[in-house]
């Protein structure tokens, strides 16, 4: 008889190919977001000494724009330092969801049902806390995407840039459009991950796929 992903049969003998599909997804999701999201805790919880470092640099330069360059780094800090309280524990829970993303595909892919059930609930809580922490991030790029297309204009005017534009280009309508762009592209991708975490749910929650990881061998075994 045949060992492929079929549910003529009650339990399957084979690992599914959707479910390794899954397990696979899962496992890259969350070895992924773990790495981005310690480099952005790291980032947040360092933001004030990176601006100094940073504007003290520029400052010994001399240049001619660096007080525009400096403007530009104290009130990026600036709004990070605002979204910090919120984004910081944010970060932080969406850190333990994504390894408990890593380790539930590890385990799913070994047929573990422990791992099904954490797994499942790994994508439910990506759901949560994706959609919730969405929220400040599109904020924090509103404002900064604002902030530049208020002081790259002027930056370029300050080094002469400006001069060489053609007649009629505004460099804050660019800001502003690349901005935009920047966030339907950024809900797109958040949409698009809400959807395969709603699929791998329901997936891992059909009877026949219960049935398959209960029967597995060392199935309720770690």
């Amino acid at each position: 008889m045949s060992t492929m992903d079929t549910y003529s049969d009650p339990v399957p003998r084979a690992r599914p190919r959707a479910l390794t599909v899954i397990c696979v997804l899962a496992i890259v999701f969350g070895a992924l977001g773990i790495l981005a999201g310690c480099v952005g805790l790291i980032g947040q919880l360092m933001s004030s000494q990176i601006a100094g470092t940073v504007v003290a640099g520029q400052g010994a330069a001399g240049e001619p724009a660096a007080a525009f360059q400096q403007e530009i780094v104290t009130r990026t800090m600036a709004l990070s330092a605002k979204y910090n309280p919120v984004m910081v524990p944010l970060t932080v829970v969406k850190i333990l969801v994504e390894a408990a993303l890593l380790i539930g595909g590890i385990m799913a892919m070994g047929l573990k049902s422990a791992g099904r059930s954490l797994l499942s609930s790994a994508l439910v809580a990506a759901i949560i806390i994706e959609s919730i922490q969405a929220v400040p991030t599109f904020m924090m790029q509103r404002e900064s995407q604002a902030m530049m297309a208020e002081l790259m204009p002027q930056m370029m005017a300050q080094q002469g840039g400006a001069k060489d534009l053609p007649p009629g280009f505004d460099m804050s309508s660019i800001m502003s459009g690349v901005g935009v762009v920047t966030l339907v592209l950024g809900f797109i991708w958040l949409a698009a991950k809400i959807v395969l975490y709603i699929l791998g749910i329901r997936y891992l929650a059909r009877p026949a796929l219960v049935a398959m990881f209960s029967s597995a061998p060392g199935s309720g075994r770690y």
